[in-house]
């Protein structure tokens, strides 16, 4: 890590524990979009950090640690963060044309440019099942369909969208498409509520007779299965961290609240069983964390790897605040703390980006052909 990337990284550390503890609890109110902070981090190029060549790995993986240090203070903030890089900065860098990146990229990564990533569907994302269409023409392409929780989008200018591609010699793919979300035949849905991450906005996304032109498609060339595959494996370490991060925050209040002094009888932590049980967990953590590091550093794309990093990090962090929250008891079901909010953001690391369940057909599909 260079002086000057170790430098921007301890500077976002201090900034999430000064300024962003004391937010957090105010957007997961409101629901409001933390533009403000979002801000702060374009202002420090953290995104630029997903253009290195000669450095690759070890840029993605501070970029990354900079996703895990901010959710253990405010999740949803990160995953709006994660949404930018990985679902948009990343895949007009690796796989757009020159004239895509050139109008793209450089607002992308000065946050002029927000860009979301339609995906899934009322189905799931098994490209299989995919009912939205973009059917060609002359001209260009005509896209219908119904996206589901596409994060970012109400305030994104730029969408990302997946279709099965019709072509007109009547070959069928799949491709990936750049398209202005002001684009007539858009229609993209109030956010949407949640349990958790409530500052991130997801909403659906209504596409009827969207016209577009034949250089929109991502990179040129209707690769649509093998591009969101990378992305999405990018995007599942980001996710990974983020779960990470979690656990960790939830830890670190679970141990502040156990470590109190007690007016009567002994502390919690002084309970053998909550040692027991914390020292099971913060356990399972570090050994996360080596994981989605050797990952990152040896198996970024292998797919299956990236799987078991996104299910053993979600896992962690469900069984780490329920835990807390069951060691510490009515304290941590209170809303006056932050416990139950780790709690709810937990939960969501098991679904976005994949579901656990679908984490592990990935890992076990290479037995099935044996």
């Amino acid at each position: 890590m260079s002086k000057e990337v170790h430098a921007l990284f301890e500077e976002i550390i201090q900034y999430t524990n000064d300024e962003l503890t004391q937010v957090t609890k105010h957007y997961d109110a409101t629901e409001e979009y933390p533009t403000e902070y979002v801000d702060y981090f374009f202002k420090r190029d953290i995104f630029r950090l997903l253009l290195s060549e000669d450095s690759e790995t070890e840029y993605f993986y501070t970029f990354i640690k900079i996703i895990q240090i901010v959710s253990k203070q405010f999740p949803a903030l990160a995953s709006i963060l994660l949404t930018q890089g990985t679902y948009g900065v990343w895949p007009i860098h690796r796989f757009g044309t020159s004239a895509q990146k050139k109008q793209h990229l450089n607002p992308a990564l000065s946050g002029e440019n927000l860009i979301a990533y339609a995906y899934s569907e009322s189905e799931g994302s098994n490209p299989e099942l995919m009912m939205t269409e973009a059917v060609e023409t002359e001209s260009g392409w005509t896209l219908n369909g119904v996206k589901a929780n596409v994060s970012n989008a109400s305030v994104a200018s730029t969408l990302i969208i997946a279709a099965k591609a019709m072509k007109q010699n009547g070959e069928t793919c799949h491709g990936l498409f750049i398209v202005n979300a002001q684009t007539p035949g858009i229609e993209i849905s109030e956010p949407i509520e949640k349990m958790g991450m409530k500052a991130l906005p997801v909403s659906t996304l209504t596409l009827t007779d969207v016209h577009i032109e034949k250089d929109q498609v991502l990179g040129g060339i209707l690769a649509g299965n093998e591009q969101n595959e990378n992305l999405m494996n990018k995007m599942k370490l980001a996710v990974s961290a983020q779960a990470l991060g979690i656990a960790q925050g939830s830890m670190e209040k679970g141990l502040l609240f156990t470590g109190y002094e007690r007016q009567f009888g002994k502390r919690l932590i002084d309970l053998q069983m909550n040692q027991f049980r914390l020292a099971e967990l913060e356990t399972l953590i570090q050994a996360t964390e080596a994981f989605i590091k050797q990952v990152v550093e040896t198996n970024a794309n292998n797919t299956s790897k990236v799987a078991m990093a996104k299910l053993m990090s979600s896992n962690v962090a469900i069984e780490t605040t329920d835990t807390v929250i069951q060691i510490t008891g009515g304290y941590g079901y209170m809303r006056n703390n932050d416990i139950e909010r780790y709690v709810r953001d937990a939960k969501i690391t098991g679904i976005y980006g994949g579901s656990s369940d679908s984490q592990k057909k990935i890992i076990a599909q290479p037995w099935l052909s044996k």
